[in-house]
């Protein structure tokens, strides 16, 4: 058995042994113990918060601590105020030690005080069963504390209280009625602020107050983690997780964001672990515990048209490129000849039994976008494949648990989309830690990344690409010499995945914060010629990427308003509300050709709630595949043909499907519509499901921002509207 650091929920048939300490300095715990033989075993796990798996059939649990570059972790005696020490022969001080003849299920060890004086300041020994609410300042400005209040098994009102930067407050599975306010050490409390709005403003009652911030749940939450900013005068709860540890899909149901409680979806295991022909053209995640974004999905995104320009790729000098928009859409009579050729290719080699049938799933959809890379060379596009499968297809499934320390190293994330819909991609190199020389590791977290976006943010024949920025500030202060082969091939591996097993995802790639002109000509002297209109340095980041994404879609450090980022704050990935700004409002659609009925109060209310909010929920992992129109042959086009003619489709694309099948196929142009076509569901459970949190907004009158808008005004007073009362018509 070896210890396994993670954020997962145990396994019934483990112990879990965790140390959290303060950030004064880092510590080791040391666990000793007898495996079911009969056998001494020893390991140790050093950082701020660890774990340590052990199965349940070890006994005499030895577990001791040790300061990184100190002495060990002395004895308090924890019954007595004030914690004073407990001191051996001659005055010395006694290193704690803590022994368990069987297995506890879980035993938490809090450990505070400087290097030469640590301590183990309580233990929380608990069930698996038990929750956890946990709270973090995240820029140290201030001491936060929380407050918790429940009912317990025995109907008894109990309370806890706890300050610091990092607070934990564990329940019992059975408590109720759970109430969770915040104060800053010294009395303020902490004010409400609205997270749905990326400015973060102040709420205010009828009477211009602000209500304290306060949570309730009627049921134990699983695991609940609250990040606090700001000054002690002005303190907010910035972010709120709540982690959902259960294992069963049926139990995998957002409690808060998206869409009233509609079911997350969740890709099983067991499509992943099949033959290679049968594994799907994307996804490969599995196990998801953090929720998704509010806007991962939302409707603006789902019902982008794009242009030509974002069809096709363009040069500079306005000649058309590269397909850049590749499922359900109609192809070119070239672009069906390199299929068929490929097909006979394939057929040939046995890959497929004939030259019309099933192509292997995993690259079905991508047969297009590989021929491209490949500039049409069939024998290349091969070995293309065999690199997908070797780099893709034999990694999956991924789990969350895998990579979670590594998500959370903010290396690479997910933030924002910019005024095309695609979203964006970055990369801090100054993170990359171990992973510099841990090639393996990053591949995954790579993989992780990069399937989240096609598997969840992406819409075929809408939104396909992404873009990427890449960052090198202090970059040169992780590079060492003694490790320069081995990054050389994480780097080159990590290029393998952008550009050859996700080819064709790729917009446009800024390098940005350089630190010098001779790595940035060092690294474009690397850059094959065809990928250079892509790739470009741009010595003003801020200035390059301004008329690309809308301000709140970016961080700080990049020229937009969105709050930095720092490590432990990426995943979750953030995404946020109105990518396309104005744009958005000059693309609105009406359905007034459509035959239309006048619907109920509720219904149109429902209608207006999904403006709002993701709809990933709603959708599948077909949704999201989409379809290659390969008309390389009658058999291929009617595999897809009819799926296509149910889809929610373009202008462009209904007409091209309109003209090959027998019936009149309309564009999907306005929720309503795409509510109609892919998931009638999503209309109902709106309906009888309302959100709690429009129900919370229905007291309140206005708010202000704890910071300035972007003109450097004092932030307005703004009014949120009560659910309307009115009729909304949409088509059935």
């Amino acid at each position: 058995w070896v210890y396994r650091e993670s954020a997962r929920a145990p396994n019934k048939a483990e112990t879990v042994l965790q140390m959290s300490c303060d950030l004064l300095c880092a510590r080791t715990m040391h666990v000793s113990y007898l495996d079911r033989l009969g056998n001494k075993r020893n390991c140790s796990q050093t950082g701020y918060n660890v774990k340590i798996f052990l199965p349940l059939s070890v006994s005499n649990i030895e577990v001791t601590f040790t300061v990184v570059g100190g002495p060990s972790v002395f004895k308090v005696d924890r019954e007595k105020p004030g914690l004073p020490w407990v001191k051996g022969a001659g005055g010395a001080l006694v290193p704690d030690k803590f022994v368990y003849s069987s297995p506890p299920e879980h035993v938490q060890f809090f450990i505070r005080g400087p290097l030469l004086r640590s301590f183990v300041s309580h233990v929380d020994e608990r069930r698996h069963s038990e929750s956890l609410l946990e709270l973090v300042s995240r820029d140290y400005a201030c001491i936060p504390a929380m407050q918790v209040a429940y009912t317990d098994q025995t109907g008894r009102r109990q309370t806890f209280s706890g300050s610091g930067y990092a607070v934990k407050c564990h329940l019992p599975s059975l408590a109720r009625d759970v109430e969770v306010t915040f104060s800053i050490v010294g009395g303020r409390i902490v004010h409400k602020v609205d997270r749905r709005d990326p400015n973060l403003p102040w709420v205010q009652d009828a009477n211009g107050e602000r209500p304290q911030e306060s949570f309730f749940y009627q049921e134990c939450p699983q695991c609940v983690h609250y990040e606090v900013r700001g000054m002690a005068w002005g303190a907010y709860v910035s972010l709120v997780w709540e982690r959902h540890l259960r294992s069963s899909r049926e139990d995998s149901i957002p409690t808060v964001g998206s869409c009233g409680g509609l079911r997350a979806s969740m890709d099983g295991r067991e499509l992943y672990d099949k033959a290679p022909e049968l594994v799907p053209a994307i996804g490969g995640i599995v196990g998801l515990e953090a929720q998704h974004s509010e806007y991962l999905l939302p409707p603006e995104v789902l019902l982008f048209e794009p242009s030509p320009a974002e069809i096709f790729h363009y040069s500079s000098g306005g000649k058309r490129g590269a397909r850049q928009i590749f499922l359900n859409t109609p192809l070119s009579e070239e672009e069906n000849a390199a299929l068929k050729e490929l097909r006979r290719a394939l057929a040939k080699r046995g890959v497929v039994q004939r030259p019309s049938g099933p192509l292997p799933r995993y690259m079905e959809i991508h047969a297009l976008r590989m021929l491209q890379t490949c500039k049409y060379d069939v024998a290349r596009t091969i070995r293309l494949m065999e690199t997908c499968l070797a780099e893709r297809v034999r990694r999956l499934p991924i789990a969350e648990e895998e990579v979670i320390d590594d998500l959370r190293s903010g290396f690479i994330y997910w933030h924002g989309r910019d005024r095309k819909c695609r979203p964006c991609l970055v990369i801090r190199l100054e993170r990359i830690g171990e992973l510099a020389r841990d090639k393996e590791r990053a591949v995954c977290l790579v993989l992780f990344a990069l399937e989240y976006a096609v598997r969840f943010a992406m819409v075929p024949g809408r939104v396909e690409n992404w873009v990427v920025i890449v960052d090198l500030q202090n970059v040169m202060s992780v590079v060492s010499p003694m490790h320069i082969g081995a990054m050389v091939s994480t780097a080159s591996a990590i290029g393998v995945a952008l550009e050859k097993v996700y080819c064709g995802r790729m917009v446009w790639l800024k390098i940005v914060n350089s630190p010098s002109n001779m790595l940035a000509r060092a690294i474009n002297g690397v850059i094959p010629a065809e990928k250079k209109d892509k790739v470009c340095f741009p010595v003003d980041a801020a200035a390059a990427l301004a008329d690309l994404f809308e301000p709140n879609q970016l961080e700080k450090r990049y020229g937009g308003a969105a709050l930095d980022l720092g490590p432990g704050e990426t995943y979750p990935f953030r995404f946020f509300p109105g990518p396309r700004g104005q744009a958005a409002k000059s693309a609105v659609h009406s359905e007034s050709d459509d035959v239309t009925t006048e619907c109920s109060t509720d219904v149109g209310t429902a209608h207006g709630d999904l403006e709002g909010c993701s709809l990933h929920d709603a959708v599948g992992l077909a949704f999201h595949e989409g379809s290659l129109w390969d008309e390389s042959s009658e058999e291929v086009r009617a595999r897809w043909l009819e799926t296509a003619t149910a889809s929610s489709l373009t202008p462009e694309a209904a007409a091209a499907v309109t003209s090959l099948s027998s019936q009149q196929v309309e564009p999907c142009r306005t929720l309503p519509s795409w509510v109609r076509i892919v998931n009638p569901k999503v209309l109902t459970e709106a309906c009888t499901r309302r959100e709690s949190s429009v129900a919370d907004l229905c007291d309140v009158s206005g708010c202000v921002g704890p910071e300035e808008t972007q003109t450097g005004e004092e932030p307005r007073a703004r009014t949120l509207p009560t659910s309307p009362s009115f009729h909304l018509k949409f088509s059935l």
